[in-house]
């Protein structure tokens, strides 16, 4: 016998949480159980077994901003009915620009550095202004905030997508002054590359060695803490290795 899959097209705002849901049934419009897969643009997210012929998770759809992507769910069948797939679509609504006050930047960055010295790792996420920032997406922040302080700019900051990298690798045994010039140009090429990959470095190298991801999170945060739309950026900013940081 046959079973359905109701599953309607889904429409989520950009940035925000939504949840996927439907049912699968038999013709007569009866529950049935079993296990499931749901993929987005061909990737599993969920593969698990329903009860009632239900299906309900709330996802972060915070990553997702082009206009539209696939959603397949299959169906694995039993004993009497066949396997099922629908195929549907999740629509991303774009929402307006979230822009990020140099102040607000401040603020996140004083509360990241204290967080990372008390517990001795980046955190995932931080929140500003009620929204969950990946550290990521935070990166990219205070990167564009640098460049943009750099040039008299004190505007607020556009959140964009980037991902974040999977490791963050370090070689750096011992601190490092870089100058306003040497951060600047570093500043620029990492800028360049986010836009171009739209994904954060694993490292940057200077002389002495790599400067790892997580460091470059603090280092950042660091400049950008302590910097003003009156006095602007530091005239240089020490490195020290993540080891010592995290110690």
């Amino acid at each position: 016998m046959d079973a359905i899959i109701k599953l309607d097209d889904i429409k989520v705002k950009e940035w925000e949480k939504a949840k996927i849901e439907f049912d699968v049934v038999d013709e007569e419009d009866n529950p049935l159980n079993g296990r499931v897969a749901v993929k987005i643009n061909q990737e599993t997210k969920f593969d698990t077994t329903i009860e009632d012929g239900k299906f309900s998770k709330l996802v972060d759809f915070s990553s997702f901003h082009e206009p539209e992507y696939t959603l397949d769910v299959i169906y694995g069948g039993n004993d009497q009915f066949a396997p099922a797939m629908k195929r549907s679509k999740i629509i991303i609504e774009k929402a307006e620009p979230i822009m990020i006050p140099l102040f607000d930047l401040q603020n996140a960055c004083y509360r990241l550095n204290k967080w990372i010295e008390t517990n001795k790792r980046v955190p995932g996420k931080i929140l500003i202004n009620k929204h969950e920032v990946t550290i990521g997406n935070l990166f990219k922040l205070l990167v564009t905030a640098v460049n943009k302080l750099n040039k008299n700019d004190n505007s607020d900051v556009e959140l964009t997508w980037v991902d974040s990298p999977s490791v963050s690798s370090e070689t750096i045994t011992e601190s490092t002054l870089l100058s306003n010039e040497e951060y600047i140009k570093i500043t620029d090429d990492i800028l360049s590359q986010l836009e171009e990959t739209k994904k954060c470095p694993s490292c940057v190298e200077i002389e002495g060695g790599k400067i790892g991801f997580m460091n470059l999170v603090y280092t950042f945060s660091t400049l950008i803490t302590n910097s003003s739309t009156e006095n602007g950026l530091l005239s240089g900013i020490y490195i020290k290795p993540w080891k010592e940081i995290i110690a």
